[in-house]
């Protein structure tokens, strides 16, 4: 007989306890209006051409500014290092968006700290292809701005299953009575078919968002097992109902949860 889905207690160190902060990174979804001649300075690039300004229609992100909200939330990754926790603010960005639609010549225009900086122009170069901007109805080069925000994420640590915040004057909290959170996971997580064909059982480690309306996103395995394991867990975490957000100051800030395990056993 199986039995799944037992969270280890704290004082079995599933749950790892947060030594650093961490970074929410809140992407401010709009361009740079560029006030200077309608042209910029020409650059060597590889799509011959002027580069502009201004334009008649902007170029566009594929599927457009949710579609790009979900790709930065998506690829943005802040190292959590001493040195980096410490960096609050913005980075502005500059890039060109070519008459193909590729992205290029991308630069800083206002830094915050190397990591910062340097993670912001990472994912902006990395940005798959936009449709392009027009110029009386041609498809031009076109010089963009976009603001990142990196701020404060609370602290946290789990005990039994609370969470803990340091910095907050509210932990983000599974809804219901105590044990509501490990209920909830043994009730909704089915061990898969091959995995008990295979006897395949131990931890699945993962990480994930409570965000600031209480939704989980950006769930990954951070050491996982085969056999459907992983992806079960990944279900599971998707499914969720909404938390409690954690709050500072009467706001719900975003909360990073790290080093959750879920306990695969077959008795």
């Amino acid at each position: 007989m199986e039995h799944l889905m037992q969270p280890q207690q704290p004082n079995s160190g599933i749950f790892a306890n947060w030594k650093r902060k961490a970074f929410q990174v809140c992407l401010l979804l709009f361009f740079v209006p560029f006030n200077l001649s309608a042209k910029a300075s020409p650059y060597q690039d590889s799509i011959p051409g002027e580069i502009y300004r201004k334009v008649d229609q902007l170029p566009e992100f594929s599927g457009g500014k949710e579609a790009l909200l979900k790709f930065l939330a998506q690829n943005l990754k802040m190292p959590y290092t001493d040195a980096d926790r410490k960096v609050f603010g913005q980075v502005m960005v500059k890039f060109v968006v070519f008459k193909d639609g590729t992205v290029g010549n991308v630069g800083i225009i206002k830094g915050l700290a190397p990591a910062a900086d340097e993670e912001a122009t990472r994912v902006v170069k990395a940005m798959p292809k936009w449709v392009p901007g027009k110029l009386k109805g041609t498809d031009v080069n076109v010089e963009m701005g976009l603001p990142i925000r990196f701020d404060y994420v609370a602290i946290a640590t789990l005990e039994k299953d609370k969470l803990i915040c340091d910095g907050v004057e509210k932990a983000a909290r599974f809804p219901g009575e105590d044990q509501a959170l490990f209920r909830y996971m043994a009730q909704n997580i089915k061990y898969p078919e091959l995995a008990k064909y295979h006897k395949t059982q131990g931890n699945v480690m993962v990480q994930f968002f409570i965000e600031k309306d209480g939704s989980i996103t950006h769930p990954e395995i951070t050491s996982g097992l085969a056999d459907g394991l992983n992806e079960e867990v990944i279900r599971m975490l998707n499914k969720m109902p909404k938390w409690e957000p954690s709050l500072l100051n009467g706001e719900p800030v975003r909360t990073f949860v790290r080093e959750f395990a879920v306990i695969f056993r077959i008795m």
